[in-house]
């Protein structure tokens, strides 16, 4: 029991800026569970992300409150899976062969091409909340994305090869077997009744992390971390997309 309490204060620890008040235990057996509790960082993230919110509500306009918001959102994550989705643009912009892919993507270094990812990142999610933080789609934006989006990367993990021999990416896969990937789910039972739109937001989730699992398989041979990253950047935009439709 110790050793899963310490392995949530590392997932916190590692996921997010949000302080840990207690000393943690770095052991490879606790760093590799990290990963089931990804879901409820997400929780944790979306409520820090409403209150912020509501303070800035007081004295911003919309348009600005938006772009705080995505802002502070890349701030609380460290912007540890921003730097994913920039890699892999990095890499499949390259055009090169998997092996070439896959030193692009480890190479800390950001190229044209994750620049051009990144900005078309932030504006999408920055108009996309804009048009939502006055809709009653509010919690389903602020809240639950983050969550239903970092469950999707244990989906991902669960279903997925890894592409690369070594790395915590591979600890998480070899630690996540049938037992803990279906446990997980506990995580997503509050949507089931502070949404309505639980289900659309499952469909929108399972459509996007299993082709884009697929298309990296194939590409690649298997996930990364920055894969990780990347579909949990792209879908929260995507979700928030299909949000800013259904408003209309």
């Amino acid at each position: 029991m110790k050793s899963w309490f310490h392995s949530l204060g590392l997932s916190i620890q590692y996921f997010s800026r949000i302080p840990v008040p207690f000393k943690l235990n770095y052991e490879e057996a606790t760093i590799k569970k990290t990963i089931f509790f990804l879901p409820l960082v997400g929780w944790l993230i979306g409520i820090i992300l409403y209150y912020f919110f509501q303070m800035i509500n007081i004295f911003f306009p919309i348009h600005l409150q938006s772009v705080l918001l995505v802002a502070f959102s890349l701030w609380l994550t460290g912007a540890l899976h921003a730097d994913g989705w920039m890699d892999v643009w990095d890499g499949l912009g390259s055009s090169k062969d998997k092996e070439k892919v896959l030193e692009i993507m480890k190479d800390s270094r950001v190229g044209a091409m994750g620049v051009v990812g990144f900005v078309v990142l932030f504006a999408v999610k920055t108009v996309s909340l804009y048009s939502l933080l006055d809709s009653k789609y509010l919690l389903e934006t602020l809240i639950f994305t983050p969550v239903i989006a970092r469950w999707g990367i244990l989906l991902a993990t669960f279903i997925f090869p890894y592409a690369r021999n070594n790395g915590l990416g591979m600890e998480f896969k070899q630690w996540l077997r049938c037992p803990f990937f279906l446990l997980s789910t506990i995580w997503l039972i509050p949507f089931f009744w502070l949404t309505a739109y639980s289900l659309l937001m499952l469909v929108v989730l399972l459509s996007f992390v299993l082709s884009a699992g697929f298309y990296f398989t194939k590409k690649l041979d298997g996930l990364t971390g920055d894969v990780y990253g990347w579909l949990i950047e792209g879908t929260e935009a995507l979700i928030w997309l299909v949000f800013v439709v259904v408003a209309v």
